[in-house]
C-alpha cells in the first residue's frame, strides 16, 4: 500500500512538473515572439523630428579643475572637455526597440550616440572624482562626485565614494543629509544606494 502512494504521489510529481515546464516554455514563446514583433515594428518604423529633443549642456567652468602636475587627473579633465562638446543626452529610460519606435530607425544612430556621449561624460566624471580622491584633491573628489550626481547618475559607486570623500573631509553629516534627500527619490536603485551610504557611514569612527 505505501509502495503505490509513493507511485501515485510521484506520477503526480511529475505530471505537475511537466505542466510547469510546458507553461513556462509557452510564456517564453510567447515572449520571444512579442519581443521581436516589436523589433520588426521598430524596424520599419519611419525618421521623425527629434529637434524638440533637450540636448544636455555642460559648460567647462562646472568641471572642477585644480592646478596640478597629476598625470591622471589632468587626462580625465581633458576627456570631459573634450565630449562636453559634443551633443549629450540621457535616454537611458529607452530599450533600443523602444528608441526606434518612438524616433524612427533613421534617428537610431545619432540617438544612440548622443545617449554614448552622455554616458561617456559621466564615466570620465567618476573616473576624474577617484584620481581626485587617489591623489588627496577632496575637494575637487567631492565637486566632481556631486557634478555627476546633479546630472544623474545613479552608480553606487559615485554615491560611495562621495561619501567616503566626505568621511575623508571629517563631514559624515552630509552623508546622512543625502540619504534623507535619497528617501524622497523614487528610483529602482533608491534602496541599495541608501543601503551602500548607510555602510560606509557606518565604518566612520
Amino acid at each position: 500500500m505505501y509502495t503505490i502512494v509513493i507511485i501515485i504521489c510521484t506520477l503526480i510529481f511529475v505530471s505537475w512538473l511537466f505542466y510547469e515546464q510546458k507553461k513556462a516554455q509557452r510564456k517564453s514563446r510567447k515572449a520571444s515572439e512579442e519581443f521581436w514583433a516589436r523589433e520588426e515594428e521598430a524596424n520599419r518604423t519611419r525618421k521623425k523630428d527629434i529637434s524638440h529633443l533637450p540636448l544636455i549642456t555642460v559648460t567647462e567652468p562646472e568641471i572642477p579643475v585644480t592646478d596640478t602636475t597629476d598625470e591622471t587627473i589632468n587626462y580625465y579633465i581633458g576627456q570631459i572637455r573634450n565630449i562636453i562638446k559634443e551633443p549629450l543626452m540621457d535616454l537611458s529610460e529607452y530599450s533600443n526597440t523602444d528608441l526606434k519606435l518612438a524616433y524612427g530607425i533613421g534617428n537610431f544612430k545619432t540617438l544612440s550616440d548622443y545617449d554614448e556621449n552622455f554616458n561617456s561624460f559621466l564615466m570620465n566624471l567618476s573616473n576624474l572624482g577617484r584620481a581626485y580622491q587617489t591623489a588627496g584633491y577632496y575637494e575637487e573628489a567631492r565637486d566632481t562626485y556631486l557634478l555627476a550626481l546633479r546630472y544623474g547618475s545613479w552608480k553606487l559607486s559615485d554615491f560611495s565614494e562621495l561619501a567616503k570623500v566626505y568621511l575623508a573631509m571629517d563631514e559624515p553629516e552630509h552623508i546622512t543629509e543625502l540619504i534623507s534627500k535619497l528617501e524622497t527619490e523614487n528610483h529602482p536603485r533608491k534602496d541599495s544606494v541608501i543601503q551602500g551610504l548607510c555602510d560606509v557611514l557606518a565604518s566612520y569612527q
